[in-house]
C-alpha cells in the first residue's frame, strides 16, 4: 500500500492527470469531424484502441520514468531496502487505474450522442462502458513493454512504435490463425463481439493523417514533456 500511496504521490499536479482527460478529448473530437452523428460512436471507439490508446500508454510509462530519472536516476529506489518487484508492480497499477480513468472519461464522451442524437447512437451507454473498459483490459499488457523501451530509448520511439504496431499488426494478421499469439491484435479481437468494430484491411486514410497529426504535437511538445518532469 505504501508503494501505491508513493506512486500517487510522484503523479499529483503532473501533466499525466492532464492527458487523461486531454487525449479522450481529442479522440472524440477528431471522430466527430470525419464521422459525424452516424460514424461518431464508431470512429472514436476505432480510433481510441489502434492509435491513440497505444501512444498514450507509452507517453505515461516515460513521464513516469523521467520522473524517477530526474528525481536522482533511480538512486532512491537501488539504495533503500525496497522489494523491487512491488515497486514495479506498484507503478504499473497506477498507470492501470490512471488508464480507466480516461476510459470512462471517454465513455461518457462517446455517450453524449446518445443524448442529443438517440436516433443515431450505435451503441447504449452499458456497451460503452463495458466496451472502453474491456479495450483497457486487453491493453494492459502494453504497460510493461513500454516501461522496458523508455528505459532504453527514451520518449519518441516507444510511442511511435507502440502507435504504429497497434495500427498495423491487426490490420494485418487480426484476421489469421495466428492472430492470438500477437497482442497488439486482443484489443481489436475483442472489440469486434463487443462493439461489432471489424478489422479494416485497406488502411484508412483518416488513420493516417491522424497519425501524422498525432506525431508532430508530440515532437512540438517534446520541451514540454521535459518541463513537466523536471518540475
Amino acid at each position: 500500500m505504501n508503494y501505491l500511496k508513493s506512486e500517487h504521490l510522484k503523479f499529483k499536479r503532473t501533466m499525466a492527470n492532464k492527458l487523461l482527460f486531454f487525449i479522450p478529448l481529442i479522440t472524440a473530437i477528431f471522430a466527430w469531424i470525419v464521422g459525424g452523428f452516424l460514424g461518431y460512436q464508431y470512429m472514436a471507439f476505432y480510433w481510441w484502441y489502434a492509435f491513440l490508446l497505444p501512444g498514450t500508454i507509452a507517453i505515461l510509462c516515460s513521464l513516469s520514468h523521467r520522473r524517477e530519472e530526474n528525481a536522482g536516476k533511480y538512486y532512491s529506489v537501488f539504495s533503500m531496502p525496497m522489494d523491487l518487484s512491488k515497486f514495479e508492480v506498484s507503478k504499473s497499477v497506477i498507470l492501470v487505474e490512471k488508464l480507466f480513468i480516461a476510459a470512462i472519461y471517454l465513455a461518457l464522451l462517446i455517450s453524449i450522442s446518445n443524448i442529443i442524437s438517440p436516433a443515431t447512437a450505435v451503441y447504449s451507454l452499458s456497451q460503452i462502458i463495458i466496451g472502453s473498459i474491456g479495450i483497457i483490459c486487453a491493453s494492459i499488457w502494453q504497460i510493461p513493454l513500454c516501461f522496458y523501451l523508455t528505459r532504453k530509448t527514451g520518449l519518441f520511439l516507444p510511442v511511435v512504435l507502440n502507435t504504429i504496431l497497434g495500427i498495423f499488426l491487426p490490420i494485418m494478421l487480426g484476421n489469421t490463425n495466428f492472430w492470438w499469439l500477437v497482442p497488439y491484435c486482443y484489443a481489436a479481437k475483442l472489440a469486434e463481439p463487443l462493439m461489432g468494430i471489424e478489422l479494416n484491411y485497406s488502411f484508412d486514410f483518416h488513420c493516417t493523417l491522424n497519425t501524422f497529426i498525432w506525431y508532430f504535437f508530440l515532437y512540438r511538445c517534446k520541451e514540454f514533456f521535459k518541463r513537466e518532469v523536471e518540475k
